[in-house]
């Protein structure tokens, strides 16, 4: 007899931890860069049409999956058809190797907190005026001069790294009950901050040219491939899709939860969260751009992902009016933002992975809990060396970029082609009976061709680049040792566990 399975304290609870996942570091930095870097406001067409024709479609069949088979992702995959065990502990296994590169980005955001805290009271920023990207290299990273360098141990990104996996265990090891809980609040303080730093941009001088660099449609964008390529992969990397996350917290609603319009609330809360930070983060850059002498273009203030985050806005906080402890508060605010916006993403992660092997092998949640966190703050700590940026920077090329998109291309092809219509059926019949949004033939149309069709092109793409220009200057093994390996290497341990007997797998359905 299968054991009671732990729910959800209501449907809000549910919602808004689907929300916070989804919701995360990306959608600060991420997609404001891409909006710009692919047409301006014109990228918003591409994006919509990714959202309705891949995005949500994917995110139907995840909510559906896991409220109807109410496991995890391998056992919702193994109820599919035996063979296809492995694709679910392929997706949780990508999600929980990104994790442990994750939290490291979180624990700079701590150490952030804790500087910009000392600056109220001392009076005095951390870094230099003009020099935040100096401090940046040299303190928060302490980074080596290149990846073949170990570099030295830095015990500040540590404390950082234990402190995110601390609250990591805290928020997850006694279940959804007190995720439920918690996520009442880590969900809405960052929009709140989000909104406060946006304002506050807003009213700089400046602003306006940010905005116009953020929100001009260059409509010649729309006839180039990369731009819809760009604008798939934001929605994919963006709201949570072929992680198991979402087939996860959906397995502890009731099975006739509500799917279509939990799908269409989460997408849309995560794209407006997406949009708002463009304003926040391009009015600031325009800010920038006006108040350095001599006055910079935006384009010259353009930076990597981690630089935007860590770099460009501390350079805009200490030219901001009000004073140091002004500017200590308000980026306290920024780097706070930061830090409850990867929570919710980081524990989701986590906690996908705890309900896939509690589903297979009944191991204790506590315990489980307990030894994932330890053996990825463990595992953390390699990126806490000087050389740590950059295999932190293969791992998530690899990872997040490869094999994301290619395990979300392995499911469509199985749930579109290799169950069989008569399961597909079931499945899209299933979805129906319980939501008041149905799943039609424009679903059935994303699932078996669209998204197929865009996720084989985006990583044809992507591969074809791979080998001819190689990436970022990194030698080929680095390349095989940092990312390609580890990320094939996560593949067998998939097809490992699946072919493990497990205590659960005889549950009752």
């Amino acid at each position: 007899m299968a054991e009671a399975r732990e729910r959800w304290a209501s449907r809000p609870a549910f919602i808004m931890a689907a929300v916070g996942s989804a919701i995360g570091l990306g959608n600060v930095w991420r997609f404001p860069g891409t909006a710009f870097n692919n047409g301006g406001g014109a990228f918003f067409i591409p994006f919509f049409v990714a959202l309705l024709t891949a995005g949500i479609p994917l995110m139907i069949v995840e909510y559906g999956l896991g409220s109807r088979f109410q496991g995890g992702a391998p056992k919702a995959y193994r109820k599919l058809g035996r063979g296809f065990e492995w694709i679910g502990w392929w997706a949780v296994l990508i999600g929980l190797g990104i994790s442990i590169y994750y939290c490291v980005i979180l624990a700079w955001s701590w150490q952030y907190c804790w500087e910009c805290v000392r600056s109220m009271f001392t009076g005095e920023l951390a870094w230099e005026p003009g020099r935040a990207g100096t401090y940046y290299e040299q303190t928060i990273l302490n980074a080596s001069a290149d990846s073949g360098t170990l570099g030295a141990f830095n015990v500040g990104a540590a404390v950082g790294l234990f402190l995110t996996w601390a609250v990591v265990w805290w928020c997850i090891a006694k279940g959804v009950l007190r995720v439920g809980k918690i996520v009442m609040i880590t969900v809405p303080l960052p929009l709140v901050l989000l909104v406060i730093l946006a304002l506050r941009g807003l009213t700089l001088d400046g602003a306006m040219d940010g905005l116009a660099y953020y929100l001009t449609p260059n409509w010649e964008a729309l006839t180039e491939a990369k731009t819809w390529v760009a604008a798939y992969g934001q929605v994919f990397f963006s709201l949570s899709v072929g992680w198991g996350i979402l087939i996860a917290y959906s397995s502890y609603r009731p099975k006739d939860s509500d799917v279509v319009n939990n799908a269409f609330i989460t997408s849309f809360a995560n794209c407006g969260f997406s949009f708002l930070a463009g304003f926040a983060v391009f009015s600031t850059l325009g800010y920038l751009a006006m108040s350095l002498s001599p006055p910079e273009t935006i384009d010259a203030l353009k930076t990597s992902s981690f630089g935007l985050a860590f770099t460009s806005y501390p350079t805009a906080i200490e030219v901001f009016p009000g004073g140091v402890r002004v500017q200590a508060l308000l980026g306290f605010g920024f780097f706070l933002m930061l830090l409850t916006l990867g929570i919710d993403s980081a524990f989701s992660i986590v906690e996908a992975t705890a309900t896939s092997v509690h589903d297979k092998f009944r191991v204790h949640r506590g315990k489980l809990v307990f030894g994932l966190c330890a053996g990825g703050f463990l595992l953390g700590l390699v990126f806490c060396f000087g050389s740590g940026i950059y295999w932190l920077d293969v791992n998530d090329r690899f990872l997040a970029e490869y094999s994301l998109p290619l395990v979300a291309l392995v499911q469509t092809v199985v749930l579109g082609w290799l169950i069989g219509s008569k399961k597909l059926k079931a499945i899209q019949d299933d979805i129906n009976r319980r939501s008041e949004l149905k799943a039609g033939f424009f679903w059935l149309w994303s699932i078996r061709l669209v998204t197929p069709a865009v996720l084989s092109y985006s990583l044809y793409v992507v591969f074809k680049d791979l080998i001819a220009e190689g990436y970022g200057g990194f030698s080929t093994p680095t390349l095989l040792l940092a990312g390609a390996i580890p990320a094939g290497l996560l593949i067998v341990v998939g097809i490992a566990l699946s072919m493990v007997k497990g205590a659960g797998d005889d549950d009752e359905d």
